[in-house]
């Protein structure tokens, strides 16, 4: 495609590309200055927030807000067109007009013209498959396994159902052939098999397929190989095995082989297709999945050369010299940034930018709207003032299910336009078509809006088509230098209903793309651009804190801008404002609105229950399954009948029951729910949280609160308050892993651990969202929230450690009974681990109230994953049960503390407790509990005793160190066997002690190396260090010099074929004396074949690296071998800057723990002792 267009003379060809022939007229609106309503509303009153800057992320030509699919359209015909573009979408995805609001179907005449139109409404792979299906009958030559049995006669292989290899397959305990009946002699033209896979367990190798006519002659079709053997689990989303065959057969027989190391085969499907019938009509299209129309958007992106990026919200408008639009200051994962623009194409529902920038516009009057709304599955509702429309075909999804779909029209009253009016009537639909058996809704209601912006010219009469429409129409009057791409643009409100049909709204965005990039070439760059502030009266003290711990430097590049001091608008006033609808979030909401606190929950997805629902983690593992929790699994019983009240005696939950339970509990305490609104700040005097601000699709405000509740898991509102975090830095790049699972309508548990994903990152949530939906592009979806096992924690008023846990640790203010086992998807940290590994055994652990209290704030709690805890005893206190329970118990200590003297730390713990007690939630004994440490001398003695039988009571070591250390030194110096003598040198090297270093030289040196370990994610239980690999590190922390020698000795030894945890030993061991001695060794490591380059800098080396399985390990293991090596060898002294070009490629890397742990080495002093 031609890139550009001549820039000879750009006014013409501008007026070119906006001139119609359409029955438009230029519009007749009061003349003057900049007018109509502004875009916030400071009738609650407003506060004053400072001034600041704001880093520049991008400084582009043509910026498009909003991430429709006419949004990309402009985007992409912009970049085409020569200019440089960036997209800010706000949803984790692309396409929110059609995804967000179910419009998936087209209408009948409606007929896809472009290349992006045609792939965007291509018929899903799914639905071609299952129209070709051919019927068979089928039987196998050897029995199904009683464990997953075949029907009598067989037909569990053909019942169209394959997303559970628990629940639907069939198990054969050897190799199996099949053989298909079809009745008669047809052509065949494909053969698929679905073949679920367990590493060593059930995996098939190969097929072979022959065919025959009457049976008795046979003859060898096709050999399918399975290219994913060894590739990991694919147990929600089985393996397809195909084959082309054309040819003509009435019997296809499939033998089906086993791979050497299972022990069974797991098939869910076998289709054989007939030749493909005629092309459809658009009256009876199969509407796309949601996941082929982002994945398309997101390559047509790619394609064009546009930087995006998901997650951001607009919250101001910049401004150049002269007044005119000049970018926008946007809010995302990673705090705030500018993005500078010469020309803004506001692609957003209801033209934000364009308001935010002044344009004019009708009043939202108060009274009744229509709106629409889709819900897929379940049964049709009515009610006052709705209408129901099935739409005309069923969705389809990838697993070979199909579910009828209804569209509601209803009426629905509004107060206003402001964003809590729309966070309400989204309530009220859900009340109104919510019904049991739904597999998947709206998440937002589809609006045409009735408050039309006033542009440079007016449609009033009759839709003229894309192609004819005048573009000023699209351009608001008196401002300049923006586009508005959506239903606000100056026409009736008839005509702007056939505009928003999306071919035709992609058609306008295509033409203004055009027209923006000739507009944007023909601009000098601005000298300027700032956020200029409207100021009013403050109604309450205080300023607004935001989060800058770190911004990513590909964030930095382009200096800053000048945010001027600004009143920023009033959205409520609450008792308790809950930031993250999660897993514990939405059970604080619950508690505290049912002691009659006026509360509100804000999450920013559009569906309550975090990882438990909307991440599809639908079981639990552990955990204490009592109290609260209870109430939740006997609720779901209530509302989806007794099947569904399994979920506390290890079955699978439905997540859109779940979803609609947490949300009625709300709705009946009288708790507001904000749906598509996130925390970005918090409202802060001295060391007192007032409120929190939230960015929404309508602008950022603040919401004040007497509590707020930190519920993000991250500490998000914890962190911009002021409170010390601990998070990826320079001391570890141990993170648990995690994933996003691909997504189906009724799917209920889909694990996966194939990556790290860093929460706070918005570029590494853009690149994780964006590949993995490469990765499971025949999805349905893909789950809007990353599945993290752990997050930024903060630093409470106490702090609990994996020693705790081990001891039984009991305290006089434990809220929560925690119960798991050390599940911890990759390596562990704390040093009692290079000793003793944790094991599979559960163990209980009390938490403290203590972790929920950010140290030295006030008004402020947090739940979930930010709690004040090691990150190595996370395992066992995250638990769903447990999180779920403590949500609970941090909202009755809100409404506690505001019915008492305001302050939490001044709660009456034992009524706390009491209530607790009474719920189910703790057992009574906790009533009498103290803290059970420090713990007697006599204890410590007979501990350090006992370590020569397998370390046993090294927690009780841990648990009080200091104590601990002089009884080791005397243990070392008495000890009679060589054993003994070992296992306290041992014990002193890890705790940094040079006393045992003589015996650990020699041990090493008389050592081979062992097995090792190579990364482990799902699964991972017990040792991440070898006992060589741990002896190694005790070595090294020794401090003593002639430590070193056997240590180079081992580095010697090794290569890309050795396991991680040597290296991760060796690196540890020499980085624990930095030695400038011992940095040739490490250098000369990382010079040999295949020990570097594992780096992934930018999108295309990210999407040339997506394996297969959803619980991978292989990316990690090789990048975390080569980040860990050349930390070490930084940190020695480097050798010809070795060390530091692989950490700074590793700083511009797109997977954030990895550069965020880069960079915090990279800003050590090098060889500086620890």
């Amino acid at each position: 495609m031609t890139r550009h267009l001549q820039r000879t003379a750009p006014s013409m060809l501008l007026g070119l590309l906006l001139l119609s022939a359409s029955c438009s007229r230029p519009a007749t609106h009061p003349s003057g200055g900049r007018s109509g309503k502004p875009v916030f509303d400071y009738g609650l009153g407003a506060i004053t927030e400072s001034s600041r800057s704001i880093p520049v992320a991008y400084d582009v030509d043509v910026l498009v807000v909003g991430g429709s699919s006419a949004g990309v359209a402009a985007a992409a015909a912009a970049a085409q067109n020569g200019a440089r573009v960036f997209l800010a979408a706000p949803r984790p995805y692309l396409g929110e007009d059609l995804c967000a609001t179910y419009r998936l179907w087209l209408e009948p005449g409606e007929e896809p013209r472009s290349d992006l139109t045609k792939a965007l409404f291509a018929e899903p792979e799914a639905a071609r498959q299952l129209a070709n299906a051919m019927t068979f009958t089928y039987e196998a030559d050897v029995a199904s396994s009683p464990r997953h049995k075949d029907t009598n006669p067989p037909s569990i292989l053909t019942d169209g159902k394959w997303h559970s290899a628990a629940t639907q397959s069939v198990q054969y305990d050897g190799d199996a052939t099949i053989t298909a009946d079809l009745g008669d002699a047809q052509r065949v033209r494909r053969v698929r098999i679905m073949a679920y896979q367990r590493n060593d367990d059930f995996e098939v190798d190969t097929i072979t397929i022959h065919i025959s006519q009457d049976r008795k002659g046979w003859s060898r079709a096709a050999v399918i190989k399975n290219g994913k053997l060894g590739h990991g689990s694919f147990e929600s989303a089985p393996i397809e095995l195909s084959a082309w065959l054309d040819n003509t057969a009435r019997y296809v027989r499939l033998s089906v082989k086993k791979s050497a190391v299972a022990n069974r085969i797991l098939l869910g499907e076998i289709v054989i297709e007939k030749p493909a019938g005629s092309k459809p009509s658009s009256a009876n299209r199969v509407p796309p999945s949601p996941m082929q129309i982002k994945r398309v958007l997101d390559d047509t992106l790619l394609d064009a050369g546009v930087e995006f990026l998901y997650g951001c919200y607009a919250t101001d408008v910049l401004r150049d010299e002269n007044g005119h639009p000049a970018g926008i200051v946007m809010s995302n994962r990673s705090g705030r940034q500018a993005i500078r623009a010469k020309v803004v194409i506001d692609a957003t529902d209801r033209a934000l930018v364009a308001r935010m920038a002044g344009a004019e516009f009708d009043p939202y009057a108060t009274g009744w709207h229509t709106f629409q709304r889709t819900v897929v599955g379940g049964t049709i509702r009515q009610d006052e003032y709705m209408e129901a429309r099935r739409l005309p075909t069923p969705v389809h999804t990838a697993h070979g299910r199909t579910y009828e779909a209804v569209e509601y029209t209803l009426k629905i009253p509004m107060e206003n336009g402001s964003f809590a009016s729309f966070a309400n009537a989204e309530q009220i639909a859900r009340d109104k078509t919510w019904s049991a058996g739904q597999v998947d809704c709206s998440e937002t209601l589809f609006q045409v809006p009735p408050d039309r912006m006033k542009g440079k010219a007016r449609e009033c009469c009759t839709w003229p088509g894309a192609d004819r429409a005048d573009l000023n129409m699209f351009r608001p009057e008196r401002v300049e230098r923006l586009f508005v791409l959506g239903g606000c643009a100056d026409m009736a409100r008839s005509v702007a209903e056939k505009l928003l049909r999306p071919l035709e709204l992609m058609g306008v965005g295509e033409r203004i793309g055009q027209a923006a990039a000739v507009e944007s070439l023909a601009l000098p760059p601005s000298k300027t651009a700032t956020a200029a502030g409207q100021r009013t009266a403050p109604l309450t003290r205080g300023d607004v804190r935001e989060d800058t711990a770190w911004m990513r430097p590909d964030l930095q590049h382009g200096g800053t801008v000048e945010a001027a001091e600004r009143a920023i608008p009033i959205l409520g006033s609450y008792d308790v404002v809950v930031i993250g609808g999660g897993t514990g979030g939405a059970p604080a909401g619950i508690s505290a609105a049912r002691q009659g606190a006026r509360t509100l929950v804000v999450e920013y997805l559009h569906g309550l229950g975090g990882i438990g629902t909307m991440g599809l983690i639908g079981r639990y593992y552990y955990g204490y399954r009592e109290g609260f929790t209870k109430e939740i699994d006997e609720g779901l019983a209530d509302l989806g009948g007794p099947a569904e009240g399994i979920s506390g005696r290890g079955g699978d939950w439905d997540s859109q029951l779940k979803i609609e339970w947490y949300r009625r509990e709300l709705r009946k305490a009288g708790a507001d729910i904000w749906y598509g609104a996130f925390g970005c700040g918090a409202l802060v005097e001295g060391r007192q949280v007032q409120g929190v601000v939230v960015a929404t699709p309508q602008g950022r405000g603040v919401v004040l609160a007497k509590v707020v509740i930190d519920a993000t898991g991250s500490a998000s509102i914890a962190a911009a308050a002021g409170a010390d975090c601990i998070y990826t830095s320079a001391e570890h790049i141990a993170i648990q892993g995690t994933g996003l699972p691909p997504w189906e309508p009724g799917a209920r548990y889909t694990n996966t651990d194939y990556t790290f994903i860093d929460d706070l990152d918005a570029i590494d949530a853009w690149r994780s969202f964006l590949t993995a939906r490469k990765k499971f592009d025949n999805a349905y979806d893909l789950a809007q929230i990353v599945d993290s096992r752990e997050r930024r924690q903060i630093v409470g008023d106490f702090f609990l450690c994996p020693s705790d846990a081990y001891l039984g640790r009991t305290f006089p203010d434990t809220i929560v009974r925690a119960n798991s086992n050390f599940d911890t998807h990759g390596f562990t940290i704390h040093p009692m681990f290079l000793l003793k590994p944790p094991d599979r055994e559960a163990v209980p652990c009390y938490v403290p109230y203590r972790c929920l209290l950010p140290k030295g704030l006030e008004g402020i709690l947090v739940t979930g994953l930010g709690v004040s805890a090691h990150r190595d005893v996370m395992p066992v206190i995250r638990m769903q049960p447990d999180i779920q329970n403590q949500g609970y118990a941090a909202g009755l200590a809100a409404v506690m503390a505001i019915g008492g003297n305001g302050k939490l730390r001044d709660i009456h713990i034992r009524t706390l407790q009491q209530h607790l007690v009474d719920k189910g939630n703790l057992p009574a004994e906790v009533l009498d509990h103290k803290d059970s440490l420090p713990l007697p001398k006599e204890r410590i003695e007979r501990a350090v005793a006992s370590l020569t039988n397998g370390f046993e009571g090294i927690e009780i070591i841990y648990a009080q160190p200091e104590a601990a250390l002089p009884l080791l030194r005397q243990a070392y110096d008495s000890a009679t066997s060589d054993e003994d003598k070992l296992t306290y040198a041992h014990i002193l090297g890890i705790m940094g002690d040079g006393a045992g270093a003589a015996t650990l030289t020699d041990a090493v040196r008389q050592r081979d190396w062992d097995e090792g370990w190579r990364y482990t994610g799902m699964g991972q239980y017990g040792m991440s260090m070898s006992p060589v690999d741990s002896l190694i590190v005790a070595l090294g922390r020794t401090g003593r010099k002639e430590a070193l020698d056997p240590i180079i000795e081992k580095i010697a030894q090794l290569g890309p074929d050795h396991a991680l945890s040597h290296h991760r030993a060796v690196a540890m061991a020499l980085e624990a004396q930095r030695e400038p001695s011992t940095a040739q060794a490490l250098a000369d490591l990382l010079r040999k074949d295949g020990m570097t380059g594992h780096a992934f800098t930018d999108i295309h080396a990210v999407t040339a690296n997506i394996p297969a399985s959803p619980v991978d390990t292989s990316t990690r293991e090789v990048s975390l071998r080569e980040l860990i090596l050349a930390r070490a060898l930084y940190r020695c002294g480097d050798d010809n800057g070795l060390g530091e070009r692989i950490l700074r490629q590793y700083a511009r890397d797109m997977r954030g723990h990895y550069a965020r742990h880069a960079l915090a080495v990279l800003n050590e002093q090098p060889g500086r002792r620890m």
